[in-house]
């Protein structure tokens, strides 16, 4: 028998970690099988659709009912980022609906008439409020309709906030006109209109996070209109905490926030009122819907679905509020180690690509692609590496400027971004779409007057940068490319199909979509492609040089694209940290915080592109099929699973 070729061998090594990553993460997700993990789809309000993935622990029957919680995810994220409460409180005895938002994943998106995302947000809950609605209908035999929760994290909290607000208004309505002179027991409230009013009262516990707890003020009371087990879950290190009334997000004491979340259930003042609001406290009595309690673990706010201690507090005001019968503490936790497998199916996602290009170039279609790497570039002497060093600052320095000017400046460009149709139509990713189309026209400016000037001097040549392509090369390129993502979305399809998980770390995530969402895909890939191209031309073509180790080299590179997103970190979160408990961007009118968070986000596809573009150079001698490939995948991470508004509608 033949020795499998290297293309070969790393194909099979990525399927396997992919096969591993897989099951392992399956296991984790169904609790061993003892739960059940399925796609729940229902028709909503105007002719819309909601996508939940609904955790079902088998022991719930007709017979033996458990309590329900629908769960949210925030406006950057889709349905499976509620990983930790799905995982978790399933494991624990209870059916989870992980939502997809309207407008976000599998769901349809909204209407024209909705409102935009804040407006379908206060009205629809974007598809909590149905969700709700179909749980407590009694269709499903297995659930207890007398226990029903709701959560969810950043949008999702507000969701949460909306949807127990809304049957809130509807016991008020209610109650309101049972005591109106004409109704059926005059100003005196019956036991048959007190009995429809309480019907309204659908939910039993209500846990909001990465959302502040709501202010009484004297326009607004939005206790008045809650009737439900209520806890708040808000991070120590909120980035948003600037706007609390303590000035940032420590709000356990004597804030305002948390003394009128615990002293006015139901819009009144207890009879003897709080003075100071402990950490994780239970104050008032779940049995009459009075339970309040503030969460404030020590994490951010894009770290609350990924951490162990956030995720203690959801497990605990949970498992109180519905009486659990479990044996498992809130510290018995397997979401993290589920996390990581799909880390690794994704590590093994990525090793597909360019052994599966390789073994696509040994059909006679693709065979004039195959190529080698062209020369390096002169080893440096001290003279070319004090200007090689400055070219790499430079750049750092540019893409860090770029970051600002685009929080500044995108919505101004995208300002009908929210509307429907609109063609640049996922709000968050017009800042990075802005921020790379910036660095794309310095780095394309920066490699070819450097380029030129070397060529003149005899440095540099042709044969160094793998620039050159005749027409027919590139359409086969682009032909090849295609052939690779289409392979790496086939795996994708299976794992979804056969498994039901995908692939991410943390929040970036290649996952199954619905088709419509290619609809945006193709406006973003444009600049994302000019961008991975420039940065292929000088991670091959300006940065390979003699005497330099591969390692240290590509390890140089993948340093050098991070700088200025890195420094965007590093000083929004070290003042957060070290200095005064607030983000140094966000405060000002010019930018949200999110708008720094988004630009961070791009740190892990930045690092990993220089070795994914130089490998796919070394294969072709040629920088174009890595960014074709390289630049889909980053534009499919960053769109599909955030919110995209209009398509359809």
């Amino acid at each position: 028998m033949s020795k499998l070729s290297k293309p070969v061998r790393l194909l099979f090594i990525g399927l396997l970690l992919i096969l591993i990553g897989s099951i392992v993460a399956n296991l984790l997700q169904t609790d061993f099988r003892r739960v059940r993990v399925k796609d729940f789809y229902i028709g909503t309000e105007k002719q819309q659709t909601v996508h939940a993935l609904a955790f079902i622990p088998k022991h719930c029957t007709a017979e033996k009912p458990c309590p329900a919680v629908v769960t949210s995810h925030g406006w950057l994220n889709s349905g499976e980022v509620q990983d930790a409460a799905s995982i978790e409180l399933s494991r624990r005895g209870v059916v989870v609906l992980a939502m997809d938002a309207y407008s976000h994943g599998m769901s349809s998106n909204l209407t024209s008439d909705s409102g935009g995302t804040w407006g379908a947000m206060s009205t629809t809950g974007m598809g909590m409020i149905s969700l709700v609605e179909y749980l407590t209908s009694g269709i499903l035999d297995y659930v207890d309709t007398s226990r029903i929760g709701v959560m969810g994290h950043s949008m999702g909290g507000g969701n949460s906030f909306t949807t127990i607000m809304h049957y809130g208004r509807l016991y008020n309505a209610a109650i309101e006109e049972a005591m109106h002179p004409d109704s059926d027991g005059g100003e005196e409230i019956t036991e048959a209109e007190q009995a429809y009013a309480d019907s309204f009262n659908k939910i039993w516990a209500a846990l909001p996070t990465g959302a502040a707890p709501r202010m009484i003020t004297e326009a607004s009371n939005p206790y008045k209109d809650i009737y439900a087990n209520l806890g708040v879950l808000y991070g120590y290190y909120e980035e948003g905490g600037f706007g609390s009334s303590t000035g940032n997000a420590v709000l356990i004491g004597e804030s305002k926030e948390a003394l009128d979340l615990v002293n006015f259930p139901f819009g009144e003042l207890r009879d003897a009122p709080i003075k100071y609001v402990e950490e994780g406290v239970f104050y008032g009595n779940k049995a009459d819907r009075t339970l309040r309690v503030l969460y404030q673990p020590k994490t951010t706010h894009p770290l609350i679905h990924f951490m162990p201690n956030a995720t203690r507090d959801i497990i605990e005001f949970f498992t109180y509020v519905f009486d659990l019968n479990t044996q498992l503490g809130p510290g018995n936790q397997t979401f993290l180690i589920k996390e990581l497998f799909n880390f690794l199916s994704m590590i093994g996602l990525f090793m597909i690509m360019v052994p599966l290009a390789q073994i696509l170039m040994s059909c006679p279609l693709f065979a004039e692609l195959k190529g080698e790497e062209g020369p390096k570039i002169p080893a440096l002497t001290p003279k070319s590496r004090k200007l090689w060093n400055i070219g790499i600052l430079l750049t750092g320095a540019i893409s860090f400027g770029a970051a600002l000017l685009s929080w500044l400046i995108y919505d101004k460009i995208f300002v009908v971004a929210t509307k429907p149709k609109a063609i640049f139509n996922a709000p968050t990713a017009n800042n990075v779409f802005t921020w790379t189309a910036i660095m794309a026209i310095w780095c394309m400016f920066w490699f070819w007057i450097n380029f030129k000037k070397d060529k003149a001097a005899g440095i540099r040549t042709d044969e160094m940068i793998g620039w050159k392509i005749t027409s027919k090369e590139f359409w086969k390129t682009l032909l090849l490319a295609i052939f690779v993502i289409g392979g790496v979305y086939i795996v994708v399809w299976f794992c979804k199909w056969l498994f039901n998980t995908d692939f991410r770390i943390w929040t970036p995530a290649i996952k199954t979509f619905a088709p419509d969402k290619l609809i945006p895909f193709f406006p973003y890939l444009i600049a994302f492609f000019l961008f991975y191209l420039s940065n292929a031309l000088i991670v091959n073509g300006a940065m390979r040089v003699e005497g330099m180790s591969e390692k240290k080299n590509l390890f140089i590179c993948a340093v050098s694209n991070i700088i200025g997103a890195g420094l965007v970190g590093i000083l929004q979160y070290g003042k957060l940290f070290f200095i005064d408990h607030n983000v140094l961007w966000g405060p000002q009118e010019f930018c949200s915080w999110i708008d720094p968070l988004v630009i961070i986000f791009a740190i892990p596809v930045l690092f990993l592109a220089p070795y994914m573009l130089r490998a796919f150079y070394k294969i072709t001698g040629k920088n174009w099929l890595g960014p074709m490939v390289f630049s889909t995948m980053a534009v499919m991470i960053l769109v599909m699973h955030n919110c995209i508004n209009g398509l359809f509608f």
